[in-house]
């Protein structure tokens, strides 16, 4: 971008040195401005030096006094900072200027360097105070065209408020996440990085939820280039549409997106599908995905839209639904459990017993926000008369404490309020469980109980964390990268110092010396056995854009309806389980008529197909002696069969 802004200046100032004299407003400032504002603008005047006028030239800064002398163009200190006559050549530690640039600032010296600036232009130069980089931005909210325009200025503006976390500590390590893991070790000997065939299979399910084809394994294996993680890594996320297909299934149960034709389902809150995956495809800003599910105002709000109930269209299913008392503590209830990370529910009816942070009023407080009028105290049951106003429920500095009358205002005013920088269980809620998506357990569990009575387990890198995610515009491409490249992340799975939450035990630390096991979710499985049958991905056939709910579905942990908000499924195992993956027709049928089967493949190609490995010695001898004794393509399919059954498929480590 900068090189064709500087080229279309080049060029107009060839233009204008034929007609006119060169113009400092409309070629030079540019120039200057483009190349040097940096560190020399209103607003960072390095050694008291600016160049956004003629006035601030002439003037000069701290060292060299007048930076342009008119009509002297080689005695211009300016001009011997741009050469390298004088030392540091400017602009420093950057390309210098082409023999061009510096030709067109000599030629407009050399006619006495004059100022067309308007004349607005050269009264601020004079002496009136130029705008902060703070008021600028709320001078562009002033003019904002949408809600989404505004909401982002809004939160860089309150961004520059919000104070820094403490620094990580000083170590040896470049990621940062694993300067703060270490500091907890105490000393303790760092441990075994994980081999390459485990990385790959483990960054392959984590970004895009399923196995690499032979070829892209064989290919990585081969690589011995240093940094071909981090390659791997950028290249995963830079598969669009296949990283957002990963996430929509999780979304989907996140904020009960149902289709009308999933069995059994009551399509309550509407099906957010597709809005999901293009949310992802595009790494939408995550406080503007959260925004567009409750603020009518937003350009992409998802506005209910009816659905037919009894041959009649008189079901309009929304994330927020406000039609009665119910409904409403339930959004509530809901928008608290997904985007805050905090367990609400039990204060619906009555003061929170286990949470004393919780009681009834603080949480009808916060649900009359989402109604057309403040919610009456009904507990268990019994109507009380008294009503609680309407109010955010945590501390935010320098917000409106009025309350708008119309629905469609409140819930405006309640995602500016939810999606604000200064309310850090928004920012800390979403990194928290990216930390666990990927390492296994959270920083605070359980992840949907955020308390302030219970610390995390890191809770200065949580800080961090979420300050580096808010710095960088909400951006969750770029917090997964810096988990995915962090030796944290890439650490061997070791049983014996795995970490584990027990709720009744819930301050015990946790390290973070390994990665804690993880069960393949139904979608990762059962894509995952489409990838090495067929050796290639097609995505309309991913399990999330199948509607139907199946006996091996449900036992693998896919839910048959999303009537309620789901953060996570379960990851215990059950006999239905064992018995779908033995006896279901099912299973039988995806791997007994795999494509990979009537290939006749060899023992190698089915491990490269599986396990993304070559096998072991141990493990070539044994299928061999299996398939010598069970010949032929029942064999091979029962071999094939034994592999997906097995824990080295079924879950990630």
């Amino acid at each position: 971008m900068r090189i064709a802004h500087g080229a279309v200046l080049l060029a107009c100032a060839a233009h204008w040195a034929e007609a006119a004299p060169v113009s400092f407003q409309k070629v030079i400032r540019p120039l200057l401005e483009d190349r040097c504002a940096m560190c020399h603008s209103a607003d960072a005047r390095t050694s008291g030096f600016e160049v956004t006028s003629v006035a601030a030239l002439l003037k000069g800064g701290d060292k060299a006094g007048a930076a342009v002398i008119p009509d002297k163009p080689d005695a211009s200190p300016l001009v011997e900072y741009l050469t390298g006559k004088r030392q540091p050549r400017m602009p420093r530690e950057l390309p210098a200027l082409s023999a061009a640039e510096i030709g067109v600032i000599r030629n407009w010296i050399a006619e006495g360097a004059k100022d067309d600036s308007p004349a607005d232009t050269k009264s601020a130069a004079a002496g009136s105070r130029p705008l902060s980089d703070s008021e600028k931005l709320l001078n562009q909210a002033l003019f904002s065209a949408n809600a989404e325009q505004l909401m982002i200025l809004r939160r860089n503006l309150r961004l520059k408020y919000l104070p820094k976390p403490a620094e990580p500590p000083t170590t040896g390590d470049a990621n940062p996440i694993d300067r703060f893991i270490q500091a907890k070790w105490q000393g303790k000997q760092k441990p075994e990085l994980s081999s390459d065939a485990e990385f790959l299979r483990r960054v392959y399910l984590d970004v895009i939820g399923v196995i690499p084809t032979i070829q892209e394994a064989q290919t990585f294996l081969a690589d011995r280039t240093p940094a071909k993680r981090e390659k791997l890594i950028d290249a995963l996320l830079a598969r669009d549409a296949d990283y957002a297909a990963n996430w929509t299934p999780f979304w989907e149960e996140a904020i009960a997106s149902t289709d009308t034709g999933v069995v059994g389902g009551i399509v309550r809150h509407g099906n957010y599908q597709e809005w999901i995956y293009n949310s992802f495809l595009i790494n939408k800003p995550y406080d503007v995905m959260a925004a567009e599910l409750i603020d009518p105002f937003m350009p992409n709000y998802q506005k209910p839209v009816p659905e037919k109930m009894n041959g009649d269209y008189s079901v309009y299913p929304s994330f927020v639904l406000n039609s009665d008392h119910i409904e409403t503590i339930q959004t509530a209830a809901n928008t608290a459990q997904v985007f805050l990370g905090t367990g609400m529910k039990c204060a619906s009816c009555h003061n929170h017993f286990l949470n004393g942070e919780w009681p009834q009023t603080r949480f009808l407080a916060f649900a009359s926000l989402f109604a057309a009028k403040d919610l009456e105290v009904i507990r268990c049951e019994a109507h009380s008369g008294k009503f609680v106003t309407a109010a955010f429920p945590f501390r935010l500095p320098d917000v409106p404490d009025d309350v708008p009358a119309d629905v469609p205002s409140r819930l405006h005013r309640l995602a500016q309020l939810l999606t604000d920088p200064m309310d850090d269980r928004f920012s800390k809620t979403i990194v928290n469980r990216l930390w666990k998506r990927y390492l296994g357990l959270g920083l605070f569990e359980p992840v949907d109980d955020y308390r302030a009575d219970r610390p995390a387990s890191h809770p200065e890198l949580l800080d961090w964390l979420a300050y580096d995610f808010m710095q960088h515009g909400y951006d969750l491409k770029h917090t997964i990268r810096l988990i995915l490249t962090s030796r944290t992340y890439q650490l061997k799975y070791d049983p014996a110092i795995e970490d584990h939450f027990d709720i009744g035990k819930p301050s015990t630390p946790r390290y973070f010396r390994s990665p804690s096991l993880r069960r393949l979710t139904a979608e990762e499985l059962l894509d995952s056995i489409q990838v090495a049958a067929l050796q290639k991905l097609n995505p309309t056939e991913r399990l999330y854009k199948q509607p139907s709910s199946t006996d091996l579905t449900r036992a693998l942990g896919r839910p048959a309806a999303r009537n309620e908000v789901s953060t996570g499924r379960p990851e215990d195992v059950a006999v239905v389980q064992a018995l779908e993956l033995l006896n279901g027709q099912e299973f039988h049928d995806r791997v007994y008529n795999a494509q990979i089967l009537k290939e006749s493949p060899t023992v190698e190609r089915l491990y490269w197909a599986v396990f993304s490995r070559p096998p072991t010695a141990a493990e070539i001898q044994a299928s061999e002696e299996f398939l010598k004794n069970n010949p032929g393509s029942e064999g091979l399919g029962d071999m094939l069969w034994a592999m997906f059954s097995s824990p080295g498929f079924a879950y990630v480590n």
